[in-house]
C-alpha cells in the first residue's frame, strides 16, 4: 500500500505495522481458542476447525471491517490530511483488509499442519 501509494517506508509506517500484528493475533487467538474448546468437548480435528472458522468468521470479519473503515479516512485524508499520519494509516488499513482474509484461510492450515507435526514427533494424541 504504501508503494502503491508513494509513500515512504518510516517510523510511523512501522508503528502502524506494530498495531497491525496486535489486532491480527487477536483475531488469530479467537480462532485458535475456539477449536481448542471444541476439540477439548471431544470434537475432531478437522471438524472443529471447519465449526471454528463458521462461528468465528462473523467476529473475525467485524472486527476487520470495522477497523479498515474506521482507519480509511485518516488514510485517504477524508476530512482534512496529516502527512504524518497517512502513511501509518495506510500501513494499518491495507494491512488489516489483507490480514483478516489471510486469517481465515492461512491459520486452519498452520493449526492443522502443526497438530500433525506433534503427533508424529511426541507420539501422543492430539487434544
Amino acid at each position: 500500500a504504501l508503494y502503491f501509494h508513494g509513500k515512504p517506508f518510516g517510523f510511523l509506517s512501522i508503528m502502524g505495522f506494530i498495531g497491525l500484528s496486535g489486532v491480527v493475533v487477536n483475531d488469530s487467538i479467537v480462532l485458535i481458542d475456539f477449536m481448542n474448546r471444541l476439540r477439548r468437548s471431544g470434537m475432531e480435528r478437522r471438524a472443529s476447525i471447519e465449526e471454528s472458522c463458521k462461528s468465528r468468521f462473523r467476529a473475525v470479519i467485524m472486527t476487520s471491517v470495522t477497523t479498515v473503515a474506521g482507519t480509511m479516512p485518516m488514510a485517504y485524508g477524508w476530512g482534512g490530511d496529516d502527512p504524518f499520519i497517512k502513511s501509518m494509516a495506510l500501513a494499518f488499513t491495507w494491512g488489516m483488509a489483507f490480514a483478516s482474509t489471510i486469517t481465515l484461510f492461512a491459520i486452519p492450515c498452520f493449526y492443522a499442519i502443526v497438530d500433525d507435526i506433534s503427533v508424529k514427533i511426541f507420539k501422543h494424541s492430539s487434544i
